[in-house]
């Protein structure tokens, strides 16, 4: 055998094993951990060289940012948000059996207290039933799923009565029985305002809402993501215009009005001098609105503070009433400011015929009162209601802007 076939005959055959012999080899060896070396200390000094976070600073509640814009405080635990309750399974249940809408008429509405807080009872009438105890049962069912604490009461083939404990809520008239419509107190005919609230996110639903064809007022955020063009339209549309204007509501910091609110804790002069920011945001505002404040309503001296500053730069105070305790209108009284009052939140059930309901509510209220203030905000679902409210209502009650509506005395 010649030195070429021998030298052929003791070369390695390829495979796994040739090749883990080949990588531990001196040569290799030292170039990978040269290699990782290499590696781990670029890593270090990449590391060292990067700047320190900043410690993070809890700020005062004055100036506590908003992380978001939350549309009101929840006020679930009142019983007019329990009674809406028992409208929604009343609609649930009619789209169950497929009775049209249009078919739930609003008899009446008599404002009544519990605890300190105002509900509406109503009596609705409702069509010719072809199953009356299909209804009844599905009605039952509906109840319990919304409220564990509602009950209905059959009271005979004319009526049912639905109760939340043992305070009734709903009559309901099962039969065409004739009832008398509350006649308006007032000379000129019953009025009805619409406020919405929170503009200045939504430009969209702002556009839908300044193109409806009857007087809106709208409440805009000083500090919102399109306030100066929100003004700006709703100006050029030649709509009522006031600030939506935040303030500290009583589970601060859970609810977080922004950093532009007014505050229980701030100084007299702060009250003044953030009054005055934020109105020069918006010149053009007639009026203020409170957004949430449940906790600053409440407090005389503060409001005491505040109204004084909105009647140097011109402005009246509708208070959205988001607690039962407010101070706002013997406050404004002794603060010579022209007061308002919401009477009904018209969309905390983002449901079009649930809102539909609920201006059908503020229509009766302004019947029998003589004046009506709703309040509603930019959601689709209430645009979208408004338009279907208007082009099924009758003409008994006046849609007007605020402004048109004569302030408390």
């Amino acid at each position: 055998m010649d030195d070429r076939s021998l030298e052929e005959t003791t070369q390695e055959k390829p495979g796994p094993d040739s090749f883990l012999r080949k990588l531990y080899r001196p040569g290799p060896l030292v170039f990978f951990f040269i290699v990782a070396f290499l590696g781990l200390a670029f890593l270090g000094y990449s590391l060292l060289q990067s700047p320190t976070p900043s410690p993070q600073v809890i700020e005062s509640p004055q100036a506590a940012p908003a992380t978001s814009k939350v549309y009101e405080e929840d006020t679930s635990s009142e019983m007019e948000d329990q009674v809406k309750q028992i409208d929604l399974a009343i609609i649930e249940t009619m789209r169950d059996l497929k009775i049209a809408m249009n078919q739930l008429n609003l008899l009446d509405v008599e404002i009544r207290e519990k605890d300190g807080h105002g509900y509406h009872y109503q009596v609705l009438q409702l069509p010719a039933l072809s199953d009356r105890k299909a209804f009844l049962t599905t009605l039952h069912k509906r109840l319990a799923a919304r409220h564990s604490e509602a009950a209905i009461t059959d009271n005979g083939p004319k009526e049912a009565l639905i109760s939340i404990g043992v305070l009734p809520t709903h009559r309901l008239l099962l039969k065409d029985i004739p009832m008398q419509l509350p006649v308006p107190q007032e000379k000129h005919g019953p009025l009805l305002a619409v406020v919405i609230d929170d503009i200045g996110e939504n430009k969209a639903v702002l556009r839908g809402l300044v193109n409806l064809d009857f007087p809106v007022t709208l409440a805009v955020w000083p500090n919102a993501s399109f306030t100066r063009e929100s003004v700006e339209l709703i100006v050029e549309k030649k709509h009522e215009l006031i600030i939506h204007f935040p303030m500290e509501p009583r589970q601060f910091p859970r609810y977080n009005p922004g950093d532009d609110a007014l505050f229980v804790s701030m100084s007299d002069d702060a009250i003044r001098k953030r009054v005055a920011l934020n109105v020069s945001k918006i010149p053009e505002a007639i009026g203020v609105n409170n957004h949430m404040g449940s906790r600053f309503t409440e407090n005389t001296e503060k409001m005491q503070v505040a109204l004084k500053a909105f009647k140097q730069h011109g402005l009246f105070f509708l208070d959205s009433l988001t607690t039962g305790k407010s101070v706002g209108r013997p406050a404004s009284k002794q603060a010579a400011v022209p007061f308002y009052e919401r009477d009904i939140f018209i969309d905390n059930v983002k449901d079009v015929n649930a809102i539909v309901h609920q201006l059908k509510k503020a229509e009766n209220v302004a019947r029998k009162q003589g004046t009506a203030i709703a309040i509603g905000h930019p959601y689709r679902e209430t645009l979208t209601a408004l338009k279907k409210w208007t082009a099924e209502r009758g003409s008994s009650v006046k849609l007007v802007s605020i402004s048109k509506i004569p302030a408390a005395k």
